[in-house]
């Protein structure tokens, strides 16, 4: 887990995305026990350097993240729909089918990103969402 953040830090560091992420924030959201969308949203830039040749991609990350208020707090569901949305993930004929959170959660558990024992209701924390963004990028991203 300390090689996954590690190397999550070094590339939101050293990336070139359309928005400017510092390290201190990277930082701030890795310690919380509790995030946000918000905390999510400070997030896009990661996902950003995983897909360079995917041009619409902030823009669908920002209109996933804006069907939710900033302040509510992550859950494992709603990463999983922002993540199915953003990243067009077809993996579930369900979440094709009827685009709900419980449908993209279940897509992202047969893909590898989430447990299968864990529950799409679970709130995550710092340490969650950077395994989270650093799974996403590594299963679906095309960066070195």
């Amino acid at each position: 887990m300390k090689r996954m953040m590690v190397n999550m830090i070094f590339c939101v560091a050293f990336s070139a995305g359309l928005a400017a992420q510092s390290l201190e924030s990277v930082m701030t959201i890795s310690g919380k026990s509790v995030c946000t969308i918000s905390d999510m949203s400070t997030m896009i830039p990661a996902f950003i350097d995983a897909f360079p040749e995917d041009t619409g991609l902030a823009a669908r990350l920002k209109q996933a993240l804006s069907a939710y208020k900033p302040e509510k707090t992550l859950t494992k569901a709603w990463a999983s729909f922002v993540a199915a949305k953003s990243f067009r993930i077809r993996s579930s004929f369900f979440f094709v089918l009827i685009p709900l959170e419980r449908y993209a959660f279940r897509a992202l558990v047969v893909d590898g990103i989430f447990s299968s024992s864990s529950s799409g209701g679970e709130t995550m924390n710092g340490s969650d969402l950077m395994d989270f963004v650093s799974a996403v990028s590594q299963k679906y991203g095309s960066a070195p």
